[in-house]
Parts: structure tokens; C-alpha cells; sequence
């Protein structure tokens, strides 16, 4: 017992001080390259802090632990709405945009439609394990497309402004140093809660929903705690959004290329629904305003009943 807390102590340090370097390199790259940080957000953070779902997803689909592997993804973009954003209006002043944001979350909300309606249409697996990391791939293009047209445009006062920064080769070792710590981590992590767990008798989909879920979610949190640290408030709100549809198209997708059978109840399905629209509207409601705290507290308590309710259905 005392040896897999030491495990999961290890593997919290270890996420903490990955994300804290990654949050720094990332902010560099922004400056260096001119573009936008909430496309840096949304992409590369996105990409590194999805990591670990994509460590335990592959893993767990590897073992034909798809429940495992199906809970994890939307698991954790529940918890990323549920805890992580609200930790972020917690610390510190979110203020939404009012373009690239709104276009962003819009796109996350089709994501999350596409990747429920597969759930319900019957398409080989394999076909849409390769739509999903397709689709993927290009928005990943759209979304540098859109980056340089904003440094030309809306963007192009804010960049002026912007003091340039080499990237050099040396901050690119950083940033590959990060996301091995990210991936290191996370699996050190939730392996030792897996293990820790493992006495509860509770099954591998509640707890990819679960615990596991919030564990693969420490860096995304971290991501928000030292972003706001920074006052980088993009690299906040295009995490979150980033990462949500990464889960759902790249590691869906390689889940289902690499899995016969893929399923997750309905009800969990419609708690994802529910949980992304809210999203949604908060987004769409407070664009050009910062989030009010008291949305936080909602948040929290909806991510209290959630836990509740797959605590109950053991």
C-alpha cells in the first residue's frame, strides 16, 4: 500500500513540475512565433496535457479494457468542465473572447455531437477510427490557418506590441522534456490509483470516469493554475477546449481503429451532452466578460453530484 502512494506521489511531482515547464515554453513559443496563445492553447498544450488520456486510453484498449479506455475520454472532458474550469474563474479573471473562443467552443460542441451520433449509427470501427483522427488532423491545419490570418488581423495591434523571443533549440528540448514528464506521470499516477482502487470492487468504467479521469486531468489543472499565474487566461480557455476535442477525435479515434468493440452506456453519454452544452452556453453567454465566480461554485456542486452518482453505481 505504502509503496503505491509513494507511486502516485512521485507521479503528482512529476506532472507538476512538467506542466509548469511546458506552460513556460509554451508562452515562449506564442511570443516567438506571433500567433495567438489560445491557438497554442488549444493545439500544443492541448496535445501535451491530453497525454496521459492517451497513455491510458491505448493502454487499457491494448487489454480489451474498453470500458477503461471509453470512460477515461469523457470522463475527463467532463472533469474539465466541472473542476477545471472553475478552478481557473477561481484564481483568477477569466474574460472570454469574442471570436476565436466562440468559434472554438462551437466547434467542440459539433465534436462532441459527431462523437455521441457514432455511439448511436453503425459504422465499422475502423472507418471511424480513421474519420475521427482525420478530422483531427484537420482541424489542428484549420486552427494554425486561422492563427496567422488573426496575427494579420484582429491580432495585429496585440502582436505589434508583443516582444519577439527566439525559440531555440534548447526550449525545444524543454518542450519535448515536458511532455515526456507529462506522460511519465500521468501513467505513474494512475497506475497507482488503479491499484489503490483495485480493493473497492468498483469496475473499470466508473473508474475511468472517475478517479481516473481526474488524475489524467492534473495536467490540464496545473495548466490552468500556472497559466493564470502567467495571466495568460487564452492558454486557460483554449486548453480546456483543445484538449476536450482531442480526447473525443485523436484518442477515440485510435481507440476505435485499434478495438473490435467499442461502447459506453448511454447515460454517461448524455452527462457528456449536458456537460459540453453547458459549456457552450456559459461561453457564448460571457463572451467579452470575465466569468463570475459564483459560476464556479455551480460547477463544483454539478461535479459533486456527478461523482455522487457514479459512487452509487458501483
Amino acid at each position: 500500500m505504502y509503496n503505491f502512494l509513494l507511486q502516485l506521489f512521485l507521479g503528482v511531482v512529476i506532472l507538476l513540475i512538467s506542466t509548469k515547464v511546458m506552460v513556460k515554453v509554451a508562452e515562449k513559443l506564442s511570443s516567438s512565433l506571433k500567433i495567438s496563445p489560445l491557438f497554442i492553447g488549444i493545439t500544443i498544450v492541448a496535445l501535451g496535457t491530453s497525454l496521459p488520456e492517451l497513455a491510458v486510453s491505448s493502454i487499457a484498449s491494448a487489454r480489451n479494457d474498453i470500458g477503461l479506455a471509453m470512460g477515461n475520454i469523457v470522463g475527463s472532458n467532463i472533469v474539465n468542465i466541472l473542476m477545471v474550469l472553475p478552478v481557473g474563474i477561481l484564481i483568477g479573471k477569466l474574460r472570454i473572447g469574442t471570436t476565436k473562443t466562440q468559434r472554438n467552443v462551437t466547434i467542440l460542441l459539433l465534436v462532441t455531437a459527431i462523437f455521441i451520433a457514432s455511439h448511436l449509427i453503425p459504422i465499422g470501427n475502423t472507418i471511424l477510427g480513421l474519420i475521427f483522427i482525420t478530422l483531427a488532423i484537420l482541424l489542428t491545419i484549420a486552427e494554425y490557418k486561422w492563427a496567422v490570418f488573426g496575427r494579420k488581423h484582429e491580432d495585429l495591434s496585440r502582436m505589434n506590441h508583443l516582444k519577439k523571443e527566439r525559440f531555440t533549440l534548447g526550449k525545444l528540448v524543454m518542450l519535448v522534456i515536458s511532455v515526456i514528464g507529462i506522460i511519465a506521470g500521468g501513467y505513474l499516477t494512475v497506475t497507482s490509483i488503479e491499484s489503490i482502487s483495485s480493493i473497492t470492487g468498483y469496475s473499470t468504467t466508473v473508474l475511468g470516469l472517475s478517479l481516473t479521469a481526474i488524475v489524467t486531468s492534473l495536467p490540464e489543472l496545473l495548466t490552468t493554475i500556472f497559466s493564470q499565474e502567467e495571466h495568460q487566461e487564452k492558454l486557460t480557455i483554449g486548453n480546456i477546449i483543445g484538449s476536450n476535442i482531442y480526447n473525443l477525435l485523436f484518442i477515440g479515434g485510435i481507440i476505435n481503429l485499434f478495438s473490435p468493440v467499442t461502447y459506453i452506456e448511454p447515460k454517461n453519454l448524455v452527462i457528456l451532452a449536458i456537460t459540453t452544452i453547458f459549456f457552450f452556453l456559459i461561453i457564448r453567454h460571457y463572451g467579452g466578460q470575465k466569468i463570475p465566480r459564483w459560476i464556479s461554485v455551480f460547477l463544483f456542486l454539478l461535479l459533486g453530484s456527478y461523482l455522487y452518482y457514479l459512487g452509487i453505481s458501483k
